[in-house]
């Protein structure tokens, strides 16, 4: 695997904060917002949401948006893979507030379930183990990505009017070897 490069560092990093993260998520399934709209809604100035937007911005995980009239500046959820560099201290905090933060929506999901709502019943837990080859674990990461894409592709805005915000969170990885 390829050294990744101090910009790619850099933009890992730059999610390395709870506030970036939940901005994001704001986002990602609320929607177009604005720097003030999000400081109300994460309980943070407007100014300190500003900042943290133009950090996300800069590492290309949202785009300005189009106006919605007046002059405030719009920003939306833009979707970007982060390149997660091997044996970096950063990445693994990252990686470790990523979970964190499924885990904690897991949590509030399963605690606050209604029964009412069909997504409820469509809902699904796997935990699987298979003995698969590099290439094969390639093929699996790349297949899950292409439905995805197939689903909703890049752009959420042609969700029909019923679709709700669906987390999915699927990782694979080689079990560690026992130490003989």
């Amino acid at each position: 695997m390829s050294t990744p490069s101090p910009a790619d560092v850099a933009s890992v990093r730059a999610l390395a904060h709870p506030l970036r993260l939940e901005l994001l998520d704001l986002l990602r399934f609320d929607g177009p917002s604005t720097a003030t709209r999000l400081a109300g809604r994460v309980g943070e100035s407007s100014g300190a949401t500003s900042y943290h937007l133009r950090q996300l911005a800069r590492h290309g995980y949202i785009e300005e948006a189009e106006q919605h009239g007046g002059r405030e500046r719009w920003w939306r959820y833009r979707e970007r893979e982060p390149m997660v560099p091997e044996d970096e201290a950063g990445s693994r905090r990252l990686l470790a507030e990523l979970l964190s933060r499924e885990a904690h929506a897991l949590d509030r999901y399963l605690a606050g379930r209604r029964r009412a709502l069909q997504s409820d019943d469509a809902s699904f837990f796997q935990s699987r183990a298979l003995r698969l080859t590099p290439g094969e674990l390639d093929l699996l990461g790349r297949e899950i990505d292409a439905l995805l894409r197939r689903l909703r592709g890049a752009d959420a805005d042609d969700a029909p009017a019923e679709a709700v915000p669906v987390r999915i969170l699927a990782f694979g990885f080689p079990a560690p070897l026992e130490e003989a």
